[in-house]
């Protein structure tokens, strides 16, 4: 028999996320909604009244916290799944989400197989609240709407009548229930203490269950002990006491409750496992890069990962002749997966510069290594420099990322070397025609490499910082800090809109023979 398609409102604002989503959903049988920020979410759920809700948490207008309680709100008593799709890891913003309503947490980027496991086992919870929904709305046609077990009783605690829901709950016909003592509802010690309960409440009007609503436990014919919710009502009568018991069978309620604990605790498992490997991956990343080199007096950089660490990579190198070797390589995604794309290209890296290459030769196996390792799709795009200062003469080769500029001490641009080459890993060496270009300074100058997260973070107006925002920061920063002052510049223009793709920046001092480096 075929599924029932369910229609689940996606919460996404990159237009990416909701097409793979989009895409997954498609291959479950399941109709897609979609709303690009909190707002526009919450509205479609009251218009639409989705099955289930996948929610980015990091969005404009609102964020997915606020969109989460607000729709937990509107859904009232009725179960609507609602499962965190987000790239946050952070302990605190998976509790808080679950705390504030959501049932579930998937990582970004998302994994399929999980994706697909997780929407069958969430498609049986519905399919059973479905079916348990039609069984209650049965049940309450045949009792005249009326769904709980209800139970009357005289002050002696023998039952006078009971109704159809009643008998189900507890396996007995009514004839076997009335003319009994309640006790046989209860199992012990409850059953052995309940009629001193009842005696103490008629002469001293202590109430431990009249009243109001309590969580006990019951025993049916086969002796299986069940959670149920019991109110109990005093009712005088002109010659005697009755006692109305309303009772509902809570063991399905509490079974699903006890799944999603369990599914919370293993979503927290994997959570732990997956901050454990990433912070080995980061370990490894870190050995690879000569953090030494880049403590030399002409190099100031800094790199701002968009997830747990950066898809980005600068290393600096000096050769055995002098000649500096610096490289920022940028490659496609984030995180991870883009930070494995980067790794192999760091010990060809300085190996060329232990050779004292050209750059149109360390270019050109960087290319080949990355053409025979990355899969179709992914690239690294790079800007490399070498510097002699004994000459004051470069060379420079910039496939795929922003400008480099060359800058005089005032911040002035003296030289723009823009892309002319395709990024590392998309065409054979062979077919790429690769070739660096030349440069001299005549003055105390600085090189300033970017990648494209700096020119391209926007922010909450959808405004870009640009090569004219990174011109502007170079132009007022004095040259020893001109790293600190970028870093500023870009967080005063993102205010508190995160950066959506990793940055990095590196910049090296093109000083003349004999010049102290750190010189203003």
């Amino acid at each position: 028999m075929a599924e029932n398609t369910l229609r689940v409102l996606v919460a996404d604002d990159i237009a990416s996320n909701r097409t793979i989503v989009g895409a997954f959903l498609a291959h479950l049988n399941c109709t897609p909604l979609y709303a690009v920020d909190g707002v526009e979410a919450v509205e479609l759920f009251r218009q639409e009244a989705p099955d289930v809700v996948l929610m980015d948490l990091m969005m404009p207008r609102m964020d997915g916290f606020e969109a989460i309680r607000q729709i937990r709100a509107l859904a009232e008593d009725h179960w609507v799944p609602i499962i965190i799709l987000s790239a946050l890891t952070g302990e605190g913003d998976v509790v808080h989400g679950l705390e504030i309503g959501a049932d579930d947490y998937l990582a970004k980027p998302l994994s399929f197989p999980v994706f697909a496991a997780r929407f069958k086992a969430l498609r049986r919870l519905l399919d059973m609240q479905r079916r348990l929904t039609t069984s209650l709305d049965q049940v309450r046609a045949v009792a005249n709407g009326v769904i709980d077990g209800i139970i009357s009783a005289d002050e002696s605690g023998t039952i006078l009548s009971v109704n159809r829901s009643a008998t189900k709950i507890f396996g007995y016909s009514a004839g076997e229930m009335v003319g009994q003592n309640l006790s046989m509802l209860m199992p012990s010690p409850h059953r052995e203490a309940h009629d001193g309960y009842l005696k103490r409440y008629l002469e001293s009007g202590e109430k431990r269950v009249v009243g109001q609503i309590r969580e006990l436990t019951g025993i049916r014919k086969n002796g299986a002990i069940f959670p149920l919710e019991l109110g109990v009502s005093d009712i005088p009568l002109p010659n005697r006491r009755m006692f109305i018991g309303v009772v509902r069978d809570v063991s399905e309620t509490r079974r699903i409750q006890r799944q999603l604990a369990e599914d919370a605790a293993r979503l927290q498992r994997y959570h732990d496992e997956s901050e454990r490997e990433q912070e080995l991956a980061m370990a490894i990343m870190e050995r690879q890069v000569r953090s030494d080199w880049l403590r030399d007096a002409a190099v100031q950089y800094a790199v701002m990962p968009a997830r747990n660490f950066s898809g980005d990579v600068v290393a600096v190198a000096r050769s055995p002749q002098g000649a500096l070797y610096a490289m920022l390589a940028d490659a496609t995604g984030h995180g991870l997966a883009a930070a494995v794309s980067v790794l192999p290209v760091l010990g060809a890296f300085y190996r060329g510069a232990a050779s004292n290459q050209s750059l149109t030769t360390l270019v050109t196996e960087l290319n080949g290594l990355l053409c025979g390792l990355l899969p179709r799709g992914r690239f690294v795009a790079a800007s490399l420099v070498r510097l002699e200062a004994g000459n004051r003469s470069g060379q420079i080769w910039v496939g795929g990322v922003p400008d480099v500029l060359l800058i005089g001490d005032d911040g002035l641009v003296l030289q723009r070397f823009t892309s002319r080459q395709l990024p590392l890993g998309i065409l054979a060496s062979s077919e790429a025609g690769i070739e660096h270009q030349d440069f001299n300074w005549t003055e105390p100058c600085q090189i300033v490499l970017c990648s494209d997260g700096l020119t391209e973070a926007e922010n909450a107006a959808g405004r870009a910082f640009g090569l004219g925002g990174l011109e502007q920061a170079l132009l007022h920063t004095p040259r020893a800090a001109r790293v600190s002052g970028l870093r500023q510049a870009l967080t005063a223009h993102l205010g508190r809109q995160p950066a959506g793709d990793d940055v990095s920046v590196l910049i090296l001092d093109c000083a003349l023979e004999g010049e102290s480096r750190l010189a203003e």
